[in-house]
């Protein structure tokens, strides 16, 4: 494999990010192999220190996928975070993806317990108000004013719930993306070492 070919199955596989990024990325190769020929090194020898290009594309994908997500918080940018890291290994598969599919459904649970309670409050809290029409046909009494707060009680607790698991999201995700960021480097230097080269592009 030539320079020309390695730089041409980079960028097939570079796939899923901006063409301004692949054209910066390539750009950045360029001028890497022509630093290495400056040094005497050839074409093969800094192919075999950059290593499989299909491997190195989905670390440079990881590693932008991940910025992505550290600016702009969302589940989808996450979520690219997240499959693009896993492909890089099948330890990754088998530990990265069962951890993100159980805290996706811890967050659910938790987010829909909030609302549930939310809206438990706040229905009852509203049919409180109607209890003096429909008092004479129950079998007990109760002080609708102290039921309407009583409501309004369960109702606050839930909004407040609902606020903290948000608070509570924020930070999984930072700490999820932290891992990440230590995963794809990990990955990469293994690789570096595995293949004798030098580049240093960290997140």
């Amino acid at each position: 494999m030539n320079k020309k070919q390695f730089l041409e199955k980079l960028h097939k596989n570079l796939f899923g990010i901006s063409k301004d990024e692949i054209t910066d990325i390539l750009a950045d190769f360029e001028e890497y192999f022509e630093i290495g020929k400056e040094r005497g090194r050839s074409e093969e020898d800094i192919i075999i220190s950059l290593g499989n290009p299909k491997q190195l594309a989905r670390q440079i994908k990881a590693e932008s996928f991940i910025k992505k997500a550290e600016q702009n918080i969302s589940s989808s940018t996450i979520t690219k975070a997240v499959f693009t890291t896993i492909g890089l290994s099948f330890f990754n598969l088998i530990v990265i993806l069962p951890v993100f599919l159980i805290i996706i459904g811890f967050l659910a649970f938790l987010f829909a317990s909030s609302i549930s309670i939310s809206a438990t409050g706040i229905s009852g809290a509203v049919l409180s108000l109607f209890y003096p029409l429909f008092e004479q046909y129950l079998t007990f009494k109760i002080n609708n004013i102290a039921l309407f707060f009583a409501f309004i009680g369960v109702g606050s607790t839930g909004i407040l719930f609902f606020v903290g698991n948000i608070y509570f999201t924020k930070l999984l995700y930072r700490k999820f993306l932290k891992y990440l960021k230590f995963n794809v480097n990990f990955i990469k230097q293994k690789s570096l070492k595995k293949s004798g080269g030098v580049i240093k592009n960290e997140i």
